[in-house]
């Protein structure tokens, strides 16, 4: 029987992560045909995206009466992202690993912060309504305070990228006039488009919930029959498995060569998930955290953003601190297994 779970949740995971990141994509592309602004893509759309896995089962885990799924999920996943997403990252290319002062100057705080105030809210083992309340407040400054860093950037780079903005877009209007014989044909084809793109992206999200669903279901199976707790696989197995979007794109992210994406990208989704997945559930239900889980998962959480903080601190990341931020990963999860 329990082989039959353990198929079930590696395939419903595989689909799940897979789905994810086809509504990402396709809902990107729908952004940007109805003209939303980079800055709303890459803070609503992709962040969402690739936080979705983790979101989904957060919620489907709470349903399913596993109070512990949620905290042990999130944490874990946060977890996994700074380690994991950001140590394999760095070790999967050859070039030089620097980022640009911005990009740690600009999030490093909101990451700290959003830490420091998750601290405070699940301190005393609960997430009330106004906790609640409080997260999501603090996620809608870090988008405030992000469009303002987006704004000044744009009006600086604005002079030195007009001359090539406008001949790019004066290239791709040619093309499209060429491509289309009339403003009526291309007035229909785009809103062919439109309706694909919102079709295909209604979809994926069905199997994102649909695949996030089993996986919970599976989840839960598999603890029973080997009588662990669930909220050891969500925060090890499950928090691996939701964190393959973040990862991947931090992989190729560094083989660009554009690392300043990959530290974005990982902040970005890690203040998404404690304010936000922490935040909603709490508006309709009081979560609940084990002192096991604030005893193991936060000092592991606080010790992880510290070392993230301290090694980009002179934007850059060498192979041996990235080799030290997996072996204290592989140290959480024997201690989270109670391999030791």
């Amino acid at each position: 029987m329990i082989v039959f779970w353990i198929f079930v949740f590696a395939i419903s995971l595989a689909l799940l992560v897979k789905a994810a990141d086809y509504f990402t994509k396709y809902a990107e592309k729908l952004g940007t045909m109805l003209k939303l602004s980079p800055f709303l893509i890459g803070v609503f759309i992709i962040a969402v995206g690739t936080s979705l896995p983790e979101f989904v089962t957060s919620i489907f885990g709470i349903s399913n009466g596993q109070a512990e799924f949620l905290p042990s999920n999130v944490m874990g996943t946060v977890i996994v992202n700074i380690l994991i997403g950001l140590g394999v990252a760095v070790l999967f290319t050859k070039k030089i690993i620097k980022f640009n002062w911005d990009t740690v100057a600009n999030d490093m705080p909101f990451m700290v912060g959003s830490l420091m105030l998750l601290s405070f809210v699940i301190v005393d083992g609960s997430i009330v309504f106004w906790e609640s309340i409080l997260l999501l407040l603090a996620f809608v400054a870090y988008v405030l305070y992000s469009l303002q860093i987006f704004r000044l950037k744009k009006s600086e780079d604005k002079k030195d990228l007009a001359k090539e903005v406008k001949q790019e877009v004066k290239q791709d209007t040619k093309k499209i006039e060429e491509n289309l014989s009339g403003d009526k044909r291309k007035h229909v084809s785009n809103n062919n488009k439109t309706l694909k793109l919102i079709a295909f992206s209604i979809a994926s999200l069905a199997v994102v919930v649909v695949a996030g669903n089993y996986v919970v279901d599976s989840l839960i199976e598999i603890a029973t029959v080997l009588g662990v707790g669930s909220s050891i696989l969500a925060g090890s197995v499950v928090a691996i498995g939701t964190s393959l979007p973040e990862i991947m794109v931090a992989i190729s992210a560094a083989r660009r060569g554009n690392f300043d994406m990959v530290l974005g990208n990982i902040m970005g989704s890690n203040i998404f998930d404690i304010l936000i997945i922490f935040g909603i559930p709490g508006l309709f239900t009081t979560l609940t955290i084990s002192r096991a889980s604030l005893l193991l998962f936060l000092p592991f959480l606080g010790a992880s953003v510290l070392i993230m903080w301290l090694i980009t601190i002179d934007r850059k990341i060498t192979k041996a601190e990235a080799g030290l931020m997996i072996i204290l990963y592989l140290m959480f999860l024997g201690k989270l297994l109670q391999l030791f």
